[in-house]
């Protein structure tokens, strides 16, 4: 027993005693015990009109916020306008771009003078997001240009600066949507190898950081990791290298409580290879709006995270946060983040003089007033009876919204069975994320369309041009008017049919000449697979298939803000008094980047 007990008291001093040199050689130990991002992504379009000084602005800023990396990005790419370069080459086919500036020697040079650490990404290829993973020779055919960049950039700018010019950025972002099995595992683990090996050969081997990313609706933490795993295994990986996944939390494809299960998950890969380092690539933007979040959520992220990685960079300071290029508001209130370890819970003061104007039937313009002390104001959300409905805030000078920050907007809600009325209040949050109370409050009434009792078309033949995706078709043309719904707000349900980038045209024949009042379609909104509603959708009638007359438009609604998973839309087209035809024809006009889904529609009459 005594034996048992000294070996157990020896254990728990060892881990002990682990947990110590862990935590002491950590970079996330600073400032005692609380996260912070060690480093910023920089994409290098935003730097094309900077000199030497703006150079040094950015940098001192990063160097106040305790941060040591940088990760400089589009130093060449190919798109189908041509290859660029950023810096004077030798490589032919390569157009310099930026004027006669050289963004990489100004970064580098000012990260030398201030002990800053750069990974310099090399090439990138935008075909990438239209390739799969199992086209293995494109992939190797990258590299290999990979291979011309990365020679040239070591011989022309490493020992010039040899402390700055710290390590490669692998440009490729990989994600489970595209890799998601251990063949494709094995043709990415074979591309990175091509490239290790090369810069071995060439004495240019530097740490190499790559920056994956995940979505959960692909898969699970588990699988993820596994084919990760199995990737380590096969790479030429050592010591020092660096796996830095995104959180995908700016991007939308993780939520918070996601975020801790799957680093948890992809931290037990990580440790299958022996001193490979695990970072974080906290993201402190919303896609939604393509806006700066405020740092309360950003330092969530980091709290999150931290207890699963060796350090923590983001995507990004200088585009999101910097004064350079948005309100210095964020760089304060992250700052004193940086200093005191917490947050300021000071409520900004409320938006005043809030005001509702009928435009159209069930359609709303919304507007209000800053309130008088607005210093400290980063925007403003608007709430339809409780529910977040539209945001609004401080904009980047490149890269932002030209409009700026709003102080109107306009509401045409989705309106459903029972719905009479809708208030509205505004308030607004300062660049911590703390919110005031609200603004006062307007109610407005809404005239509901009331479903008609008759469904006319169903079981109805139709025709469909273009014909949908092969993945989402309807061979039999039967699927839209079967009267079968979906029973998940998901692409993958087999009820929906899915186009790409396309305006189509659904035209139902119902068999005779009919008096028709009333039109429905169910739209799929889903924001991370691209599927939303179209921009706008028409209906005209016929009585001999040929002459078509348009007979009015589908009333769009607004997409509440805080939606951010799959949402199913049922619109409605009711006319006046009902109209006699045989055919019926739905033209819809989709955003040429995004797909358009549907399940039923349907022609009905009292």
């Amino acid at each position: 027993m005594y034996r048992k007990s000294r070996v157990k008291i020896t254990l728990i001093m060892l881990t002990v005693a682990l947990f110590v040199f862990i935590y002491y050689n950590s970079p996330l130990r600073a400032n005692k015990n609380y996260p912070l991002a060690n480093g910023t992504f920089i994409q290098l379009d935003l730097t094309q009109n900077w000199d030497e000084s703006k150079w040094n602005s950015e940098l001192h800023y990063i160097k106040q916020n305790k941060m040591n990396y940088i990760i400089i990005t589009g130093v060449s790419f190919s798109s189908e306008n041509g290859s660029k370069i950023v810096y004077k080459s030798n490589i032919p086919g390569f157009t310099k771009i930026y004027g006669q500036t050289d963004p990489i020697d100004l970064c580098l040079k000012t990260s030398e003078k201030l002990g800053l650490k750069v990974f310099v990404d090399t090439y990138f290829n935008s075909d990438w997001w239209q390739k799969s993973g199992d086209d293995p020779q494109w992939l190797y055919d990258q590299v290999y240009k990979i291979n011309q960049v990365s020679d040239e950039l070591y011989n022309k700018y490493h020992s010039k600066y040899p402390n700055s010019f710290y390590g490669w950025y692998f440009p490729y972002e990989v994600d489970n949507s595209k890799f998601n099995n251990l063949k494709q595992f094995s043709i990415l683990s074979n591309a990175i190898n091509i490239n290790l090996r090369y810069l071995k050969s060439k004495s240019e081997r530097l740490p190499i950081l790559l920056s994956p990313f995940m979505n959960s609706s692909c898969g699970t933490a588990k699988e993820y990791a596994n084919n990760w795993t199995y990737f380590f295994a096969h790479t030429d990986l050592i010591k020092g290298d660096i796996f830095c996944v995104q959180d995908a939390v700016g991007s939308g494809r993780l939520n918070l409580d996601d975020v801790n299960p799957w680093f948890t998950a992809l931290r037990k890969s990580v440790n299958s290879k022996p001193g490979l380092l695990f970072w974080a690539n906290a993201e402190n933007f919303d896609y939604v709006n393509n806006s700066s979040v405020p740092i309360n959520r950003f330092i969530e992220q980091l709290k999150l995270e931290s207890p699963c990685v060796d350090n923590i960079v983001t995507f990004s300071y200088s585009h999101y946060y910097s004064p350079n290029n948005i309100d210095k508001g964020f760089q304060m209130a992250y700052y004193d983040y940086v200093i005191n370890g917490k947050l300021s819970v000071h409520k900004p003061k409320s938006p005043e003089n809030l005001a509702v104007k009928t435009l159209n039937k069930n359609e709303f313009l919304i507007s209000w007033e800053a309130p008088k002390d607005n210093n400290d104001i980063c925007g403003y959300n608007v709430y339809r009876d409780g529910i977040l409905v539209f945001n609004t805030t401080v904009q980047r000078r490149y890269g932002g919204d030209p409009k700026g920050l709003c102080m109107n907007f306009t509401d045409r809600p989705l309106l459903k069975n029972n719905m009479y009325s809708c208030n509205y209040e505004v308030k607004s949050f300062d660049f911590y994320g703390n919110l005031s109370n609200s603004s006062n409050d307007v109610k407005v009434l809404v005239n509901v369309d009331k479903e008609l009792p008759n469904v006319l078309s169903k079981g109805c033949r139709y025709t469909i041009y273009p014909l949908p995706d092969y993945n989402y078709n309807d061979p039999y043309f039967t699927k839209l008017t079967d009267g079968v719904y979906s029973n998940s707000n998901s692409s993958k349900d087999k009820a929906f049919v899915g186009w790409y980038g396309k305006p189509v045209d659904i035209t139902i024949d119902l068999g005779k000449k009919t008096d028709l009042q009333q039109i429905s379609v169910d739209y799929l909104r889903d924001p991370l697979p691209w599927i939303q509603l179209p921009d706008s959708a028409s209906v005209s009638v016929s009585n001999d298939g040929l002459y078509f007359e348009p007979i009015g438009l589908l009333r769009m609604p607004s997409v509440p803000y805080s939606e951010r998973s799959g949402s199913k839309y049922r619109i409605y087209l009711t006319l006046n008094k009902p109209v006699s035809a045989k055919y019926v024809r739905l033209s819809s006009f989709s955003n040429p980047y995004t797909y358009m889904f549907m399940d039923e529609l349907e022609i009905r009459s009292n």
